[in-house]
This record gives structure tokens, C-alpha cells and sequence, in this order.
């Protein structure tokens, strides 16, 4: 009986964990997706000021 307590906590205990790690995982998509539209909208707002300083195919690194 002792036994299939401990196992029965274990379990829950596994389920709960993975649980809390993909709910940790779906806050943190967020806040990164976040970060990279703002990224995103300060590139394009740097290109619009000024389109002759957007980078070209030919410089290394292009596009990154």
C-alpha cells in the first residue's frame, strides 16, 4: 500500500512538472515574439529614415 502511494506522488509529481515546464515554455514564446517584432519594426523604421544605409547583397553577412 506504502508503495502505490509513493508511485501514484511520483506520477503526479512527473505530470505537474511537465506541465508547469510547457506552461513556462508557452509564457517565455511570447515575450520572445514580442522582442522580435519590436526588432523587426526598428529595422524598418531605421530603413525608412534612411534607405541608403540599408545593407545590400553584395556586404558580407547579408542578410544577418
Amino acid at each position: 500500500m506504502r508503495r502505490r502511494i509513493l508511485i501514484a506522488l511520483f506520477a503526479f509529481g512527473t505530470l505537474g512538472g511537465y506541465g508547469a515546464g510547457i506552461a513556462g515554455m508557452s509564457c517565455r514564446a511570447h515575450a520572445r515574439r514580442d522582442a522580435f517584432e519590436r526588432h523587426v519594426a526598428h529595422i524598418c523604421a531605421d530603413a525608412a529614415r534612411n534607405p541608403a544605409s540599408a545593407p545590400t547583397e553584395d556586404e558580407p553577412g547579408y542578410p544577418w
